[in-house]
């Protein structure tokens, strides 16, 4: 079963990395977003979509889904339990983060953008499954 979950993992990083090339392009080209609604390119276009006045936050989606794209990869191959401890780290920090930057949205930009949204409710499924996997390898022992 935990090989089972991890190759779901494998598949959500790969979608969550997706989004976040997407999105992080449109804020490198300066190019609208296609959305559902007008929020993403209110988000786009607010300062507070950017870290230290000059980084796109969606590169920092991009670096997490892809660290954990390659960590769920290394885990089909190896049984080593610290690639699992480096999802669970990676996970945490990106709820943490998309919980941060959805209430930076709702609240600040007044705005929500639907592949930010995507991207949250995506990162949450990863938490999600990488606990479920945590606990299953260690009521094994």
């Amino acid at each position: 079963m935990s090989k089972k979950l991890n190759r779901i993992i494998f598949i959500q990083s790969i979608i969550g990395l997706l989004i976040a090339i997407y999105v992080f392009q449109s804020f490198v080209r300066q190019s609208p977003i296609v959305c559902v609604n007008g929020g993403c390119e209110l988000v786009r276009k607010s300062p507070y979509s950017y870290f230290f006045g000059f980084f796109p936050v969606p590169g920092v989606g991009l670096f997490g889904y892809a660290f954990m794209m390659v960590l769920s990869f290394l885990r089909t191959t190896s049984n080593n339990r610290k690639l699992l401890y480096g999802i669970l780290g990676m996970a945490a920090f990106g709820v943490l983060f998309v919980t941060w930057f959805t209430y930076t949205e709702i609240f600040l930009i007044k705005g929500i953008c639907t592949w930010c949204a995507l991207s949250a409710v995506n990162m949450y499924l990863i938490l999600i499954l990488a606990l479920k996997s945590y606990f299953l390898e260690k009521n094994k022992k």
